[in-house]
């Protein structure tokens, strides 16, 4: 979209946009992310159980326990030893044994992702927001060399986790 890397004043612009609507924009992939797991797992517990009340009790119960996951990730209740990266996920689906099994990680990882994305995180797309969030507070946008600042050292944190995650995985799957 016209605007949303770099900053443009054409009218229809992303950058000329109201602050919701950035907003609203930005947490679209996210939330598509979350509504798609919430779907999936709703469906799968329905085939599994053959009760539509039981799968929306069992996905609110899902919704619940990835809440509490996030609790655990910044009260330090996890560690980064114990985050599991596209590598580790790979060899998790290579054990599945059933397509039931498949979807349900699926669900699980489409769930996380969405999460994930929707942290206040400098690069993702939260820290995007929080960043939007900000500049309706001042009524004026960040200096665009700050903002870029700020992002790219996000970057090189979020790269060096993936990596020492990518490492983990494959020290997991060697032993």
């Amino acid at each position: 979209m016209l605007g949303e890397e770099e900053r443009s004043e054409e009218e229809g612009s992303f950058s000329n946009a109201s602050i919701p609507k950035r907003i609203a924009i930005v947490a679209a992939g996210g939330l598509v992310n979350i509504i798609f797991a919430i779907l999936l797992y709703i469906v799968l517990v329905t085939i599994v159980t053959g009760d539509f009340v039981t799968a929306v009790s069992s996905t609110g119960n899902f919704i619940m326990a990835m809440w509490e996951s996030i609790k655990l990730i910044f009260t330090g209740g996890v560690t980064v030893n114990d985050l599991m990266g596209p590598i580790g996920i790979s060899e998790v689906v290579a054990q599945t044994s059933s397509v039931i099994d498949f979807l349900y990680i699926m669900a699980l990882v489409s769930m996380s992702l969405g999460v994930t994305n929707l942290l206040p995180f400098p690069p993702l797309d939260g820290g995007k927001i929080l960043i939007y969030i900000i500049e309706a507070i001042r009524r004026k946008p960040l200096k665009e060399n700050f903002e870029l600042k700020l992002q790219m050292i996000g970057f090189l944190a979020l790269i060096t986790l993936s990596v020492y995650v990518a490492f983990n995985d494959i020290g997991r799957i060697i032993n």
